[in-house]
């Protein structure tokens, strides 16, 4: 991470990426659907690898509590945070747990484009590209069923 904080809608980047951070360890590692799905707007966008776009709180809860379901836990070892311009970049070491105790671990980068939001508060996201190639999660979930 940069040692100095570039200024954009009122949130510098050390906070944010902490806020970011924050959303992972306490929410996402946590398969907190809704935690994730609240730090977006109202009207915020989300594309899951080569999925279809999501709009809404709603529909993004939905999605990754479908998606949660799929392991037993998941874990983020943060490798890299970018921040320029009212957009976040994280890299990540994404390590999942499947229900029959096998691990994947796959590399993931999360863009986040932040709100511009000039009041108080944690950011929200109004757009959110994440970039995860989920075969190998997905082939050793089916080779472990069967």
């Amino acid at each position: 991470m940069h040692s100095f904080a570039l200024n954009f809608t009122g949130f510098e980047m050390n906070e944010t990426a902490k806020w970011a951070h924050r959303l992972y360890s306490e929410g996402v590692d946590n398969k907190d659907a809704k935690a994730f799905a609240d730090a977006f707007t109202d009207d915020g966008w989300l594309r899951f690898g080569n999925n279809e776009p999501l709009v809404g709180r709603e529909s993004i809860e939905q999605a990754i509590a479908g998606f949660f379901r799929v392991m037993a836990s998941l874990s983020h070892e943060s490798t890299g945070t970018t921040w320029s311009d009212g957009t976040l970049v994280m890299e990540a070491d994404v390590t999942y747990t499947l229900h029959h105790g096998g691990t994947v671990t796959v590399p993931a980068c999360t863009i986040f484009r932040i709100a511009d939001s000039p009041g108080s508060g944690d950011p929200k996201v109004r757009k959110c590209n994440v970039y995860v190639d989920l075969t190998p999660l997905y082939s050793e979930a089916q080779g472990g069923a069967a």
